[in-house]
């Protein structure tokens, strides 16, 4: 009974007893098969996706009686659970008793488990990441199929979950393998909220003066960095000299010089951490806002070459390079944006605080990228 369920036979055994059991009328007995197998499958797999899509296409009566009856057993789970039957712990029981029926009631009935759910969910605001080993992604999901938006702070943890996937220091974690399950990948995609995660006073201050510019403001916040590219694409500083245009060149300008400004300042909401992350949370800075921050740091590489311009971007890449969070620096990624950046403008001043970046660094990564940059000026 592993978290994830590769043998595919099993759940195709399952689905046609599931069917078997809802020609039949049995909805008692198809709602305990059901927890049988989400109990034996794995809390990475329960009933499996395309298990749970058939649980779906049922008719809508026999939907809400199942979830219902779920939903009563997760009131009184002691009266029903039995470790002979689904061989799990209560706790463990409970919680699939939540996943499932929220599952198969979602788009029906909002209500039913709503506050449970959002007691679930409300644990991950203050989590650096998604450490969960049961799919708590749909409990999520459930939510905004009933109409209601988790929490921002719900929203961040599962956008950094996303992001720091594979960063070094996650990779090969509970973690990353959430980021990695399709389910979580789906939700991500179609996460509603700000543009940037709170809790850092850069993001904090760019998300405020951006609602309050209008919509231009925060589609260029919405122009992130590529989380793969080492440099800014043809089509992508084509985007951003647009949108650059559309809020005023200048004003885009002072605006992130300002918000650069805030980037080595502490988070404003501390994030518990975990013993898989060897590193301070709090030090570090937000994979998700990181992207963002590292397309503004090209943004500027954009507009003419200015002294402050150039000294912005080089505080960038030295609190990125910071080792405050232990042994790792804060963000090598946004450094490296940072080095770019310097070398896309290119003139004697960003050439000479390359030249000194490469004397002084010490990361290896950031190293290398300097030495590209003054290879090509």
């Amino acid at each position: 009974m592993t978290r994830w369920m590769g043998n595919t036979q099993l759940l195709t055994e399952q689905a046609a007893e599931y069917r078997t059991l809802a020609e039949r009328g049995d909805l008692p007995e198809l709602s305990r098969a059901v927890m049988r197998a989400a109990c034996y499958n794995g809390s990475m797999t329960g009933v499996g996706s395309e298990n749970m899509e058939l649980l779906r296409a049922l008719p809508d009566q026999d939907r809400l009686e199942l979830a219902g009856i779920w939903a009563r057993w997760h009131a009184r789970v002691e009266g029903v659970w039995s470790a002979e039957e689904f061989r799990r712990d209560l706790e463990y029981f409970r919680t699939e008793l939540l996943m499932v029926a929220s599952g198969v009631a979602r788009g029906l009935d909002g209500g039913l488990l709503a506050a449970e759910r959002q007691e679930q969910l409300s644990g991950l605001r203050d989590q650096y990441l998604v450490w969960s080993t049961h799919r708590i992604w749909e409990l999520a999901d459930a939510e905004l199929a009933a109409g209601r938006t988790p929490d921002p702070a719900v929203l961040a943890a599962f956008r950094r979950t996303g992001a720091a996937a594979n960063l070094p220091g996650h990779r090969r974690t509970q973690a990353a393998a959430n980021a990695a399950e399709p389910g979580m990948r789906d939700l991500l995609a179609r996460l509603p909220g700000p543009v940037l995660n709170p809790g850092e006073p850069w993001a904090d201050a760019a998300l405020k003066e951006a609602t309050a510019g209008g919509e231009s403001w925060l589609r260029l916040l919405e122009h992130p960095a590529p989380a793969t590219a080492d440099a800014p694409s043809a089509k992508w500083r084509r985007t951003g000299s647009a949108l650059l245009d559309a809020v005023g060149p200048e004003e885009a300008r002072r605006a992130v010089l300002r918000w650069l400004e805030l980037v080595p300042l502490d988070r404003t909401s501390p994030l518990v951490g975990h013993p898989h992350v060897h590193f301070d949370v709090n030090a570090c800075l937000d994979p998700f806002n990181s992207h963002v921050l590292r397309g503004l740091a090209w943004m500027l590489s954009l507009l003419p070459p200015r002294p402050d311009t150039t000294e912005a971007l080089v505080g960038l890449v030295e609190t990125s390079l910071d080792h405050r969070s232990g042994d790792s620096p804060r963000s090598p990624h946004v450094a490296e944006a940072g080095i770019a950046a310097l070398a896309r403008i290119g003139d004697r001043a960003a050439r000479a605080e390359l030249e000194t970046l490469s004397r002084w660094g010490t990361h290896q990564g950031a190293l290398r990228r300097v030495d590209k940059a003054l290879a090509s000026l």
